[in-house]
């Protein structure tokens, strides 16, 4: 039995209708046998069915799989993984004489209507009027979704790794335009209400931290200290130095009044 597994192992490998996750399976059965010399009996079974299934097989489609490979190669241009793995699965599956379900059919059309001409156009387009505003919008969200996980976290790292990235314009609108990262971007941007060197104190109602600080007044070392990391209204972060301290305390603006001379 050992002599006759290579030659089934090869024989399937070079079947072009053996694709996707079938393809797979029996390449990882190949990479086993190479090593080890031997399948396991139930290995053998499903190497045997795999086998009957591309005995029966109808021939391949060669106009319907051109069809799903130019989609495949529009898909990997705009560097949709999830996409191309499920294009490649459904070719594996029509390979094998098995019909595609009325969902596979419907999500096929979505991912077709994602890659069209129109919608690359409509891509291209976006990218090459991404401008320096988006980008720093942009930036502001990444910093707060980091800073608030888990939502966008995938797209915030490579806003902030990469300065050349642009995201999708769905992507976008989804992680800069909605109700929260609006409120920490206009909090960004607002004209900060104490200026470097002006004397604060803290308000009675801050937060539990800063209640040592209540009766102490301080001078603004700098607006803008660190990214805003909330949606509050007011939560622009500065730096204070309190008379009495040696190291700078980071205070939101919603908790600053305006100090004693």
């Amino acid at each position: 039995m050992a002599r006759r597994i290579q030659p089934i192992l090869d024989s399937i490998l070079a079947d072009d209708r053996c694709q996707g996750s079938t393809r797979t399976f029996v390449l990882d059965l190949l990479a086993q046998y190479t090593r080890k010399k031997s399948l396991s009996q139930g290995q053998r079974r499903a190497l045997g069915n795999i086998e009957e299934k591309l005995a029966s097989a109808p021939a391949i489609d060669v106009e319907k799989q051109n069809r799903l490979d130019n989609l495949i190669s529009r898909a990997q241009t705009a560097n949709d993984r999830w996409a191309v793995t499920f294009i490649t699965s459904l070719k594996g599956q029509l390979s094998m004489g098995r019909e595609l379900s009325v969902r596979q059919k419907e999500i096929l059309v979505k991912i077709a209507d994602r890659h069209s001409t129109k919608a690359q156009t409509q891509r291209d387009s976006w990218a090459s009027n991404f401008s320096s505003e988006m980008r720093e919008k942009l930036t502001i969200a990444a910093h707060y979704y980091l800073a608030n996980p888990p939502y966008f976290g995938d797209i915030a790292r490579k806003a902030l790794d990469d300065d050349s990235f642009v995201p999708s314009e769905r992507s976008y609108r989804k992680m800069v335009e909605n109700k929260y990262a609006t409120k920490v971007i206009e909090s960004t941007v607002a004209e900060p209400k104490f200026n470097v060197g002006s004397h604060v104190a803290v308000r009675k109602t801050a937060t539990v931290g800063l209640h040592a600080t209540h009766h102490t007044n301080g001078v603004v070392l700098k607006a803008d200290a660190k990214p805003v990391s909330s949606p509050a209204r007011g939560s622009k972060v500065y730096s204070v130095l309190f008379f009495g301290k040696t190291e700078a305390t980071f205070i939101e603006e919603r908790w600053l009044k305006k100090g004693r001379a």
